[in-house]
């Protein structure tokens, strides 16, 4: 009798998941390209910041792990030509998302979210795979958002899931600790995102997307074992005792933008709160105060809009103005900054790979005055976002990806 065997190994399909995509191997354990990958090879705008006086414009790029520069001027139907691309190991540029820039300083100012947590500063002309000027660990994951306060030489960063704000002196680095954190129950932060500060009104604002829960000490200890491995510089083990898992303390709220006074800490609340059905808040992301024109204008990602708010507003109040409709190019806005001096609004969209440009007093189904692209018109963007893991279904032959 003659046992056959079926060489299982040489149908056997791996696939790996990274923030950049699918990457596809027959086998593991060899030195061999990919059968295929599911990827997008263009860098999507996810933040960006503008200094008019030095004709930059900085973007920050969750897809390729780069930090970006171009000319603010540029008029181009084709891919932009960037001035300068921060990229490598040696730069921890990882799935940067917030960014801002000090023009006095000539520094541009960035934070790693969801694969790492560090705020990193590159001087303007700094291009390549080079180190950061200067390197700050706030929390163990999640930090999203950055504001500079040059006027009293502060920075402020918004981490995520511990619902925090954090500010720092403007030249912390390391494992530095804040001035002050804006944390608690009283606070109102849920899931924050975009912060501004607002020196002249002495004022910090937050985007809170929805969802909230009570932190515990080692979700912001970025010394713990858990935080160390985020950060790629601990090792994975298994605990030999078992935890009880505490229960569940975590809500949904409505969206909402929070203000606090600019020395607010620890379980302080808000001296007034945007939100309810009115404001039409739906994911709002980036949040710009400009106090030349007493305005808010928040990125809504959920309704693929530019909402405008009197700086003043509290309660449920409707925008005194929206950017929206097809004819915007908007898809999901994240990032926004207001250029008073050039009366120019900017959005990025990741999915469509682009920055756009708007008057800063445009309204309703308006198109940008220009565009800045980072890929080809009408480029597909999988949308693969930072998948924390796959799964094959073999009835429908598909891959199932969460982001």
């Amino acid at each position: 009798m003659r046992i056959r065997f079926r060489k299982i190994f040489l149908v056997s399909l791996f696939v790996v998941a990274g923030p950049a995509g699918l990457v596809l191997f027959s086998q593991l354990g060899s030195d061999q390209a990919p059968l295929r990958q599911v990827r997008d090879r263009f860098p999507v705008f996810t933040d960006v910041a503008v200094d008019p006086d030095s004709n930059i414009v900085a973007v920050t790029d969750e897809n390729l792990f780069s930090l970006r520069t171009y000319d603010r001027d540029l008029v181009s139907g084709d891919v932009a030509d960037p001035r300068t691309v921060i990229t490598g190991n040696k730069s921890r540029v990882d799935f940067v998302c917030g960014v801002a820039l000090d023009p006095t300083n000539k520094e541009i100012y960035t934070v790693n979210n969801d694969t790492a947590a560090d705020m990193l500063v590159f001087k303007y002309d700094a291009t390549g795979n080079v180190p950061a000027s200067r390197t700050l660990s706030p929390a163990a994951v999640s930090t999203w958002g950055v504001a500079l306060d040059l006027t009293n030489n502060e920075v402020g960063v918004t981490v995520e899931s511990i619902n925090k704000v954090a500010i720092y002196r403007r030249l912390a680095q390391g494992d530095e600790k804040p001035l002050r954190v804006i944390q608690g129950p009283a606070t109102g932060l849920a899931d924050p995102h975009g912060i501004f500060i607002d020196a002249q009104n002495n004022e910090i604002f937050v985007a809170n997307h929805d969802s909230y829960h009570d932190a515990v000490s080692s979700e912001d200890n970025p010394n713990t074992v858990q935080a160390q491995l985020a950060r790629g510089i601990a090792n994975l083990s298994v605990p030999a005792e078992r935890r009880e898992l505490r229960s569940s303390n975590g809500k949904f709220v409505e969206p909402s933008m929070t203000v606090y006074a600019r020395t607010a800490q620890n379980n302080a609340a808000p001296v007034r709160s945007i939100h309810g059905p009115r404001t039409g808040l739906s994911l709002p992301m980036k949040v710009f105060v400009d106090t030349a024109h007493n305005e808010i204008f928040v990125a809504n990602s959920g309704s693929n809009s530019i909402l405008v708010f009197d700086r003043t507003a509290n309660g449920d109040v409707a925008p005194i103005r929206k950017i929206e409709g097809p004819a915007t190019k908007l898809r999901k806005p994240v990032g926004l900054f207001v250029d008073v001096k050039n009366d120019e609004v900017w959005a990025t969209s990741p999915e469509l790979h682009t920055a756009t440009v708007y008057r800063r007093t445009a309204q309703g189904n308006v198109a940008p005055v220009r565009i800045l692209r980072g890929a080809p018109d009408e480029t597909p963007a999988p949308g693969i976002g930072n998948p924390g893991g796959i799964a094959y279904d073999p009835t429908r032959e598909q891959l199932l990806v969460p982001n």
